[in-house]
């Protein structure tokens, strides 16, 4: 199997990339939750935080299929 020059390079930066999404998506989810607990997010505001963060764990696993 032959490898191109940077791929070794382009699969470790995604690699690094797909950590950080799913790191800032479980983040956003525990702090949307917090402040939901604490009364300072109303439950719209929540579920659209909530959505956000799907929608930035389904991009990191498109990521580290591809």
């Amino acid at each position: 199997m032959y490898f191109k020059p940077f791929s070794s390079l382009q699969r470790a930066l995604r690699a690094v990339l797909v950590i950080g999404l799913s790191t800032c998506a479980r983040l956003l989810t525990r702090m949307s939750i917090r402040l939901y607990v604490r009364g300072l997010l109303s439950a719209v505001e929540v579920r659209f935080l909530l959505e956000f963060s799907a929608v930035i764990t389904r991009t990191s696993l498109r990521l580290a299929i591809a």
